[in-house]
């Protein structure tokens, strides 16, 4: 079970109030120690208790006067930069997530249409020669990226074969060829 959450509100008694006041600042200032070391960052903490007039600075009051001063040098858009409430974050960060989810759209999208131009192909609804220069273009670079991958998977499947081996071998080592190929173009219907 958690440690059950504080209601903040006003403590009466001024005993009881100082100690969970020096409490707390002990706490702030463990976290802040932390924060620095982790991170590897500059930090300071300035307390200012109003009944008896002390001002407290961590790790000094001089450090921290050093390390505000650093920070009213800059100007004002650096120091507003990171100043985001949390609202603009919140907001930012689920506008990074859509958009990573549009793009893999988009992917999934031009994939399904090459797959599908493709598709037309083989069965002869479309011809080549019909094809605009842009979707030859798109069809090559997804041609190629598809091989990349098949071969990256071939390749995970069975590590030890080098990618110089040729995959269509008959058991005298020799190639085979297939109708409209010829072995002297290496499979190729050029003349």
């Amino acid at each position: 079970m958690g440690i059950p959450k504080v209601k903040l509100a006003w403590v009466e008694e001024r005993k009881r109030r100082a100690t969970v006041c020096q409490r707390r600042m002990k706490e702030l200032i463990q976290m802040a120690e932390e924060l620095t070391i982790v991170c590897d960052t500059s930090a300071c903490l300035v307390f200012y208790n109003r009944n008896n007039g002390k001002l407290v600075g961590w790790p000094s009051l001089e450090e921290a006067q050093s390390l505000i001063d650093c920070y009213n040098a800059l100007p004002e858009t650096e120091r507003n930069m990171n100043a985001d409430d949390e609202e603009s974050s919140f907001i930012k960060t689920i506008t990074k997530e859509i958009e990573k989810k549009l793009e893999l759209s988009r992917k999934a999208v031009e994939e399904l249409k090459m797959d599908n131009l493709m598709l037309q192909i083989k069965n002869g609804s479309r011809m080549i020669a019909d094809l605009s220069q842009t979707e030859i273009e798109k069809l090559k670079s997804y041609a190629s990226k598809k091989i990349a991958y098949y071969d990256r998977e071939l390749r995970k499947q069975h590590p030890n074969t080098s990618g110089n081996e040729p995959f269509l071998e008959d058991d005298d080592g020799e190639m085979k060829t297939y109708e409209g190929e010829s072995s002297e173009s290496d499979g190729a219907d050029n003349p």
